[in-house]
């Protein structure tokens, strides 16, 4: 059975960290069965969850391991600080979709005093 959210994506980002680690986490991902993983242009790999909530929300929960990615990037901990250590991320994303080809999901990830503004638009099945 399919998942309503199957399909490729494409992952855009901004933060409002003002750190000096270059933030390198969009890109693109393909969803199957409410599951994806991928690695990021810095070579962290990404393993997320989605679970649709409503009609108008969707949980993602998102686990980054920075284990084998670039020697100059690191991910930014719940209290703020740079870590190499595996970090979970969860927000609600709001839900908008016309049909099952025109899907984004959009919304916050909060983390310490940092806000991570995530939307992703499905692009293909």
């Amino acid at each position: 059975m399919t998942n309503p959210l199957d399909g490729k994506y494409r992952i855009t980002s901004t933060t409002s960290y003002q750190g000096p680690i270059e933030k390198r986490s969009d890109g693109e991902t393909e969803i199957r069965d409410g599951k994806t993983s991928r690695i990021d242009d810095a070579k962290c790999k990404w393993t997320s969850t989605f679970e649709i909530l409503n009609d108008n929300e969707v949980k993602m929960t998102s686990v980054a391991d920075p284990t084998n990615s670039a020697i100059d990037f690191l991910l930014t901990a719940p209290d703020g600080t740079p870590t190499r250590e595996v970090t979970t991320y969860v927000a609600n994303l709001k839900l908008s979709r016309k049909g099952d080809d025109k899907i984004q999901m959009s919304g916050q990830i909060h983390y310490g005093s940092d806000v991570v503004f995530l939307t992703m638009r499905k692009i293909g099945p």
